[in-house]
């Protein structure tokens, strides 16, 4: 399996000489990849994607018994964001072949949604009744959930998506997905803000500099693309140019990153984040974990099923 697929049009308009072979490239990389709360919160490539069809497949099901037809939407873009690191850390063979994913990301379309176009043409009453039905009514009943020192998240539970979820997750996944989320973003904030951090970050900074890029913190690089990017709009030419930038930029900050041993100093700041939580706010990762290897066997075991009944040989 490949580590990142791009669309045509954008390999041909950012492809400069990239590894022919990423996927041993990355492989041979000794690289850590840190996760907050032991990555309860990432998936590979393969597992988000059969979670998607799951989901889609139970979403198409309250759909009909509602009286609605619904087509599951595509899989999208889900190798590059199994592979982003919450911490922006960078193998230098995704460097070389995919930069920041910044150029790629604009190029790239999301998944056509199959229910667009017969939707838009039904009369209006109709179609406020389908999109109610798929995304609960303003005035159906609500999930109100207390983030930990954040905000309330409201979920229509009538809706057909949420129906989806508690049919492959079980009842109380909403609640702990987002408190999870919002325990995994402060993990994050924490780690980033440490004292270890800091100080491989000034590390880093030097080594750009020695690079010839005056960075001083780790997003200055992202900020200065994407506004170069806002200003090419949809020219090819200054697109490619800036794809091309992307990918030299990345390069050497992923030289950097080795360098200011960064990977390393994320695992040692996170580790002392995460020891310093208190055991109240991390009580729910085992029904977590639980409740995902659980939907994640039933999406499994549905892909193969499906997959054997469309063989010609079955």
């Amino acid at each position: 399996m490949r580590a990142l697929l791009w669309p045509a049009a954008a390999a041909a308009l950012l492809a400069v000489g990239c590894s022919s072979a990423p996927d041993r490239d990355a492989a041979a990389e000794k690289h850590p990849d840190p996760r907050p709360l032991g990555g309860a919160l990432h998936y590979t490539a393969a597992e988000s994607a059969a979670l998607h069809r799951a989901e889609e497949r139970e979403v198409r099901k309250c759909m009909a018994g509602r009286g609605f037809d619904y087509h599951p939407i595509p899989v999208g873009d889900v190798r590059r964001r199994a592979a982003e690191s919450p911490y922006g850390l960078l193998t230098r063979s995704r460097a070389a072949q995919d930069g920041y994913g910044l150029t790629v990301r604009r190029l790239k379309k999301p998944p056509a949604d199959p229910n667009a176009q017969r939707v838009s043409a039904l009369a209006e009453g109709d179609r406020r009744a389908w999109e109610a039905a798929l995304k609960g009514a303003a005035d159906g009943p609500r999930e109100e959930i207390e983030l930990p020192g954040g905000p309330t998240v409201s979920v229509a539970t009538d809706s057909c998506v949420s129906v989806a979820r508690r049919a492959l997750y079980g009842a109380s996944w909403d609640r702990n997905h987002y408190a999870l989320q919002s325990l995994r973003n402060m993990v994050v904030t924490d780690t980033l803000d440490h004292a270890l951090m800091r100080a491989a970050e000034r590390k880093w900074a030097a080594c750009m500099r020695d690079e010839g890029f005056r960075y001083e913190h780790r997003e200055d690089p992202l900020k200065a693309l994407k506004k170069r990017l806002d200003s090419a709009g949809t020219d090819a030419a200054a697109l490619r140019a800036t794809g091309r930038e992307e990918l030299r930029i990345a390069v050497r900050d992923a030289a950097c990153q080795v360098e200011a041993d960064l990977a390393e100093q994320v695992v040692r700041a996170q580790k002392r984040v995460e020891k310093a939580l208190p055991a109240a706010r991390t009580s729910l990762l085992d029904d977590f974990r639980a409740a995902r290897r659980t939907a994640l066997e039933h999406a499994e075991a549905r892909d193969t099923a499906g997959q054997v009944a469309a063989s010609p040989s079955a």
